[in-house]
């Protein structure tokens, strides 16, 4: 239900950002725009979130990768950098399962919320 309800917000407020965001990208100068996508990147890296309970946390981009621990839904995430299906992140808060806040390791994709940046 968690998710459901996360999902329907989330294409609530990427609606209504659209909404806003049309205009203003019309009327932006080719100066501008390029201000604008170097913001996005960065919104990107720091505004993630893990989307399921008991995600593992691992020491490599693989299954086979060693496991540091378990991450929880809503646990605040950056996203250093991927490799294929997997994000190497950093926990920016101390998470639900009781890892500290910096502690790195892979992430499956899929287990991640896409970033909203508005």
């Amino acid at each position: 239900m968690r998710r459901i309800s996360l999902a329907l917000s989330t294409v609530a407020l990427i609606g209504a950002t659209a909404g806003l965001a049309a205009p203003a990208a019309q009327a932006a100068t080719p100066a501008v725009a390029p201000q604008a996508v170097k913001a996005a990147a960065a919104c990107h890296e720091d505004n993630a979130y893990i989307y399921t309970d008991g995600t593992r946390l691992r020491t490599k981009a693989s299954t086979s990768g060693g496991v540091i621990g378990q991450l929880y839904f809503g646990d605040p995430i950056r996203i250093l950098k991927s490799s294929g299906g997997w994000d190497y992140i950093e926990l920016k808060a101390k998470s639900k399962g009781g890892l500290s806040k910096g502690k790195r390791g892979w992430v499956a994709h899929k287990n991640i919320i896409p970033p909203f940046c508005g």
